[in-house]
């Protein structure tokens, strides 16, 4: 993986000292920090809207300047939305259904304008299916999002990091479906990493850390 590859992917929740290691993967205070947010993932899940916007707005109260892109306006639009997103530090994903997430990043071209732009030394960032996509693959999470709310399954990761995310491992709405994901993917040899609900992944090259 390159070493100019920055992520920070987190499970659930993200506290201040948490938010200052997003802070010095970009370079810069909160208030110059421009984040597309990408709030896909949530569009199938039933009675979303109020906690997508009390996240969105957690980081508003901290100073971001944070600008919601909703991929389903970007089909057919690539090079603005890839204006869009050049012009931002950090490119956020949010959680829901991580089959759906995977497609809509495919059907708006977000996936390969994300790769490029990472590896050019933006900063990504995404919570629960956020996290997974980033990895090399989503398969198995079958035991935590239905497969049938994404008009096409496709199972590629992003590939930004070799590691796959476990998001939600001791939540109890969530952990038995996150433990089995975990052995099926071990099973088939990839590179795991299961994160509880307030523990946070920075990834920066070669650099790896949990910050709780």
């Amino acid at each position: 993986m390159p070493k100019q590859y920055k992520l920070l992917l987190y499970s659930l929740g993200i506290n201040d000292r948490q938010l200052h290691a997003l802070n010095r993967l970009v370079g810069k205070e909160p208030s110059m920090i421009k984040l597309a947010f990408i709030e896909n993932a949530a569009d199938v899940i039933p009675q979303s809207a109020g906690w997508v916007k009390a996240v969105r707005d957690s980081f508003s109260r901290k100073g971001y300047q944070v600008e919601p892109v909703d991929l389903r306006l970007f089909r057919n639009r690539q090079q603005q939305l890839r204006d869009k997103l050049s012009a931002k530090d950090v490119i956020w994903l949010g959680g829901g259904n991580t089959f759906y997430l995977r497609w809509i990043l495919r059907a708006s071209g977000a996936d390969d304008i994300i790769r490029t732009l990472v590896s050019q030394g933006k900063v990504f960032s995404g919570w629960s299916a956020g996290a997974i996509v980033a990895g090399p693959t989503i398969e198995y999470f079958d035991t935590m999002d239905d497969p049938a709310d994404a008009p096409e399954v496709i199972l590629e990761g992003l590939n930004l990091t070799n590691i796959i995310v476990i998001p939600h491992i001791d939540n109890a709405d969530f952990i038995d479906g996150a433990h089995q994901a975990n052995m099926n993917l071990q099973a088939a040899g990839y590179n795991t990493l299961p994160l509880g609900d307030e523990e946070v992944l920075v990834i920066s090259g070669d650099d790896q850390r949990i910050i709780e």
